[in-house]
């Protein structure tokens, strides 16, 4: 699920308790679209260089979230997913 401004991140733990994005990478065009990740777990997003992070839960769709601003540089951000005790490392892929 995605619209124009925004991409939607699903993630969800594996078979041993690891957060995975999906779709990883999560792509979204520069200065146009933001990421909202979903869960239905606590987690944490880590981005080195990239703080316009926002946490919420409750809602809906899903029971926690976190929003990003959109992206001024084409680039790849790798981030980091931390829940469950465990972290993963996904990525952002800012395109023109």
């Amino acid at each position: 699920m995605s619209n124009g401004t925004e991409k939607f991140v699903q993630i969800t733990l594996n078979e041993s308790g690891l957060p995975v994005a999906n779709p990883d990478p999560v792509e979204v065009k520069k200065d146009n679209q933001k990421v909202r990740w979903c869960a239905n777990f606590e987690f944490q997003i880590t981005m080195p260089g990239y703080s316009d992070l926002t946490y919420n839960s409750g809602g809906t769709d899903c029971r926690y979230k976190c929003t990003s601003g959109t992206f001024g540089e084409v680039k790849k951000y790798k981030y980091s997913i931390t829940a469950n005790g465990q972290t993963n490392d996904p990525e952002v892929d800012v395109k023109p």
